[in-house]
């Protein structure tokens, strides 16, 4: 019998670009508040804001959207003219709308997993964006299931696998977050391989305790099909 069963995959700048499209809001976000407040330290401010706001709105684009408003009003004391909420707005829409952008081997890696393992996906954001985002990326056929979180806990990788009638020791979660993805995986007993991504969300910082087993890194998911023929 096989070591694995299951491979589970995040989406976000995993399998797809994501973060590049907040990073250029950001930016865009400091240069329409500079007249209130320097543009980098609007962005650091809109930044704080997300962070205070995820417990309330959750992840994904409109959580974002509702915090650059929020830190349009608090940085220009209330003065923020109507006309640049609405590009705020629209900012947001077009982040809604972007195409998806496939990151390097992902279909090939997949389409080499794909009847040999039970390929899954656990992504955490906004339900109806997430569920827009796998059907435009072509990628939904080679998952076996799909699962939008509000969070990725130990105990949510422990549920979902053993929904698809498995245990957390025959599974993988491959991802770009450490926090999120790899070491929860771990936890709960299971195998995690870290692709790294060039641009790093702030609130997905987490360091790798020494000697941590089951942990694996790749470049880019080429890398990936070796790390399943080693275990």
């Amino acid at each position: 019998m096989r070591p694995l069963d299951i491979i589970a995959f995040d989406a976000d700048d995993t399998l797809w670009h994501n973060l590049i499209h907040f990073d250029a809001a950001q930016k865009r976000f400091g240069e329409l508040l500079s007249s209130y407040m320097p543009a980098q330290q609007a962005t650091a401010t809109l930044v704080a804001a997300e962070g205070r706001n995820i417990k309330t709105y959750g992840f994904g684009v409109k959580s974002f959207t509702l915090s650059m408003i929020e830190t349009a009003i608090a940085i220009s004391e209330g003065a923020v003219e109507a006309a640049t909420i609405t590009q705020l707005i629209a900012m947001g829409r077009d982040m809604l709308d972007h195409e998806i952008e496939l990151l390097p081997h992902v279909e090939n890696t997949l389409k080499a997993l794909h009847g040999d393992y039970k390929l899954l996906l656990i992504t955490k954001g906004d339900l109806h964006h997430q569920e827009r985002k796998v059907l435009a990326s072509g990628l939904a056929p080679y998952f076996e299931g799909v699962d939008i979180v509000s969070d990725k806990t130990s105990h949510t990788y422990s549920q979902i696998v053993a929904r698809h009638a498995s245990a957390p020791a025959r599974a993988l979660m491959v991802g770009n977050s450490l926090k999120s993805d790899v070491l929860p995986m771990i936890r709960a007993g299971g195998y995690g391989v870290y692709v790294p991504f060039a641009i790093a969300w702030d609130f997905e910082h987490e360091e790798v305790p020494e000697g941590t087993e089951r942990f694996y890194e790749v470049a880019d998911l080429s890398g990936l099909l070796s790390v399943v023929e080693s275990i």
